[in-house]
Order: structure tokens, then C-alpha cells, then sequence
């Protein structure tokens, strides 16, 4: 192997650039010479600088980076050959991830079948049969055609106060006693009642009832006079007949008496004022007042019941439109008549309403005990039937309901998903129309595949839907 002479520090750098020490270079720095003339050589014989052609005025930013920055400018170059590399790289593989993951997501994991089945169905009808429900049985006895019920009872009771609307006149007459004194025989004297007595300035008042003044009494020979306390009312209202006592210098005439002898021999006295007498507009209950009280306090009493029927009946018992005995309304009164001077009054209401109520499982039950003996083995029932009630005739007080129903019961051919799995299973569309027109109890079908580019069922049981007779 040739041995190469390695260049001096001194034949590349200038003379004038080193330092001699009694001519020579010390050994420390010949090392350090010789390592910088080792860099040195590899930077100049690698890759040289790239000439910077001056320029008046500003440099780009590129320039002034390849300036300012050589290694870091040099060492870039392979470093972006590297990321090259690696993009093509990632532009080769994330393709195939993409296939790959399709591939698997949609023949594997979403792939499913959907099989929709209409089965053949029958109509069995019953078209009137008679059924009574009664409350005093706890058990239906299909063969007597007795089911058993319920009788509720709801009463309910109100009171309410109510405003008067009208408005009358507060025409009230003044009353009072007067003390009738016979001075004038020793006769009894009848006075039948509104006998008219008149206080000296014209007032007019009337006895009340009839009366009997006692005779006057013979004493010595002199006439004793005899008296009776009666009662009596203003001829008319007003408070100006609210008068004061009327005695000694004041007394009641009887204008029937006028021109006769008793005139003067019958009056009367007063030794209490007259009081009452009044005129003036006050509030009245008036006969459309009470009708409008009425009506709504039993309003509020079927109100009361209808929630006693929501409330407190329990939901598996069943009430038809004729098992209600319409509400009962056994009171309405009130604390007023039409014509009352009065601000308020009272009006109370009670009702009450009689159910019969029956659990229709039990009425389901006995119609298809009627029917089972009619429906063919192969075949289920369709939900409930359908039923008509007629001719109802409720017995409140022996608690028991007569009817008439009218039936219609839907029935299906019994068919199996698992069977229809296991037949289904891995075929395609048209092996799958052939496979089910074929089989028993099927009137229709219709096969739906996930995604839509898959053309066989999956062999997955647990993909594969069947629905029969979808709602």
C-alpha cells in the first residue's frame, strides 16, 4: 500500500498566518495543526463553497444564510433526501392500510342480512255471542259464558259561597207594640188583623193579627177600662215612621171607628219608639244568581267523580260506554231564596256514580276458548282481538252487566327464525327468493343485504335478522 505523504498546515496556509518558535512548531500545536489541517482538507475536497456573487445593496435571506450558516446549509442536503425517501414510502403503504381496512370492515365486520317475512294470516270472527259479567264470582266459567267484574260506588260532595248580583230596595217598615185600652163598654171588641191605628200627624200603622179587647170592668158603679198589648207594622217603609213613644197627650185613633161612639172609647198608646224603617239599595240574590251557583257546583261535582273514575279504578279493569250509571246528583240546596237581601250565600251539592268494571284478559280468555276450537294447529294468535259491545244492560244494584260481542281475531302461520337461519345462511338473492317462496306460511318477503355490494347472506348466524310480521 502507498504510503501518502499528508500536506503541511504551512504548504495551505499562508506563512505569515503561523507563529514559529526558534524556527520550529511546537509538538502541541503540530497536533492541533494537524487535526485542523485534516478537517480542513476534508471540507475542501468534499463538497467546496458555493460562490456568493456580490451584489450592491441587501442579500437575500438564502445568501445571507449560506454565509452566515455553511455547515448548517450543507448538512441539509442529505436530510431531505431522507424525508424523499420516507414520503414515498408512507405513500406506498397508507394505500394498502386503506384496502386492507376496507376490505375487512366491509366484508367482515358490517356485512348483515335482513330478512322482512309477511306469514300467512286467517280471520276467525264470532259474530254475537252473549256474556255476562258479574261481581259476586271471583272466577271466569268460560262454559257459562260468566266472567267475573267489579261494581265501584263514587260519591262526592261540595259547598261553595257564591256573590249576589242583583241589587234591590232596602224597603223595610217600622214596628212596634201600642197598648189598645177599652174605655168604652164592658164588651169584648174584635179587631181583625190590619185593622189601621193613626198617630195624630196621619201616620198609619196595622195590627199585625186579630185580636179580642177584653170588656172594661164596672167598678162602683164607674167604668174601669181594660187593655191588650198588640203588635203592629208601618203602613208603609220608610224611616220616618221610626217614631218616638206615643202616651199621655199622643194616642192611636181607629179611623174604622170614626164617626161612631167607640172613637173616642178605643185608642191606643205606645210606651216604646217604632223602629226598623228603612229605604235604600242593597245586594239581592236574584233567580239567576242561584241558577249560575247551581250549575257550577255540580259542575265541580262531576268533575270530582269523572277523577274518581281515572283515579281509582285500576288500569288492568276495563269500563265500556253503557256500564256507567251517569251521574247522580242527590242534593243541591242552598241558604237563600230568589229575593233575599243578602251579599253572599251558600249553595251544597253531593252525587254519586255507580261502574261496573271487568279485567278484559278475562273477555280475551273466553273468546279464544271460543276460537281454539275453530283455529288450525299450525297457526298463532295475532295480538288481541278485535271487539264489538252491544245490547248493554247493567244491573247496578245486583252488580251485574249483560252484553253482546262481536269478535275478529287475526291468526298467523307459526313460522321459526332459527329454522328460517339455518336455511338463508350463505345463500344469495336469488337462492334466497327460491328458499322462501318454497317454504310453508309465507305470503311475502323481502331480503336486504349490508353493505350494499354484498351478494351472499353472511355465514354468521348472529348477522342474520329475521323479522316476521313487522308492525
Amino acid at each position: 500500500m502507498k504510503n501518502t505523504k499528508k500536506k503541511k498546515v504551512i504548504d495551505i496556509y499562508p506563512p505569515h498566518t503561523l507563529e514559529k518558535k526558534g524556527g520550529k512548531l511546537e509538538q502541541e500545536e503540530n497536533v492541533l495543526y494537524q487535526e485542523k489541517e485534516e478537517n480542513i482538507m476534508i471540507r475542501i475536497e468534499s463538497t467546496p463553497l458555493p460562490m456568493v456573487e456580490e451584489k450592491p445593496g441587501k442579500i437575500s435571506l438564502e445568501e445571507e444564510k449560506i454565509i452566515k450558516e455553511p455547515e448548517i446549509y450543507e448538512a441539509s442536503f442529505p436530510l431531505r433526501e431522507k424525508r424523499i425517501q420516507r414520503n414515498k414510502l408512507i405513500s406506498i403503504i397508507l394505500p394498502l392500510v386503506f384496502v386492507g381496512l376496507f376490505y375487512y370492515l366491509g366484508f367482515v365486520v358490517l356485512t348483515k342480512a335482513e330478512v322482512v317475512i309477511n306469514s300467512k294470516k286467517l280471520t276467525l270472527s264470532i259474530d254475537s255471542d252473549g256474556v255476562l259479567i258479574d261481581k259476586n264470582i271471583t272466577e271466569a266459567n268460560y262454559s257459562q259464558k260468566v266472567i267475573p267484574g267489579n261494581l265501584f260506588i263514587f260519591s262526592e260532595n261540595d259547598e261553595q259561597e257564591f256573590k249576589s248580583t242583583g241589587q234591590g230596595k232596602d224597603e223595610q217598615q217600622a214596628k212596634g207594640i201600642i197598648t189598645i185600652i177599652n174605655n168604652f163598654s164592658s164588651a169584648p171588641q174584635i179587631l181583625v188583623a190590619n185593622t189601621r191605628f193613626e198617630t195624630p200627624d196621619g201616620k198609619i200603622f196595622r195590627l199585625d193579627s186579630r185580636i179580642v179587647i177584653p170588656g172594661a170592668t164596672m167598678k162602683n158603679g164607674k167604668l174601669e177600662p181594660s187593655s191588650i198589648d198588640v203588635n203592629v207594622t208601618a203602613d208603609i217603609p220608610g224611616p220616618e215612621y221610626n217614631i218616638s213613644a206615643c202616651n199621655d197627650n199622643c194616642k192611636f185613633t181607629i179611623p174604622g171607628f170614626k164617626g161612631t161612639p167607640k172613637f173616642d172609647g178605643f185608642y191606643g198608646i205606645s210606651n216604646k219608639s217604632m223602629a226598623g224603617g228603612s229605604l235604600g239599595s242593597v245586594p239581592m240574590v236574584t233567580a239567576e244568581d242561584l241558577k249560575k251557583a247551581e250549575d257550577a257546583i255540580l259542575e265541580n261535582i262531576k268533575n270530582k267523580i269523572n277523577e274518581d273514575l281515572k283515579d281509582k279504578i285500576p288500569s288492568n279493569l276495563k269500563i265500556i260506554d253503557g256500564a256507567k250509571s251517569g251521574i247522580k246528583i242527590t242534593k243541591v240546596s242552598s241558604d237563600v231564596s230568589v229575593g233575599d237581601f243578602r251579599q253572599s250565600f251558600t249553595v251544597t251539592a253531593a252525587g254519586e256514580i255507580r261502574v261496573i268494571a271487568f279485567r278484559e284478559e278475562d273477555l280475551i280468555g273466553f273468546i279464544k276458548n271460543q276460537f281454539d276450537v275453530k283455529k288450525p294447529e299450525q297457526y298463532d294468535y295475532c295480538g288481541d282481538p278485535t271487539i264489538e259491545y252491544k245490547d248493554i244492560k247493567p244491573d247496578f244494584e245486583k252488580g251485574t252487566l249483560k252484553l253482546i260481542i262481536a269478535v275478529k281475531q287475526t291468526i298467523c302461520y307459526h313460522l321459526s327464525q332459527d329454522e328460517i337461519k339455518k336455511d338463508v345462511v350463505g345463500k344469495n338473492q336469488k337462492e334466497l327468493e327460491i328458499i322462501l317462496k318454497s317454504m310453508d306460511g309465507i305470503e311475502k318477503i323481502k331480503v336486504n343485504l349490508f353493505p350494499f355490494w354484498i351478494k351472499k347472506v353472511p355465514t354468521n348466524f348472529n348477522k342474520i335478522k329475521i323479522f316476521i310480521d313487522p308492525s
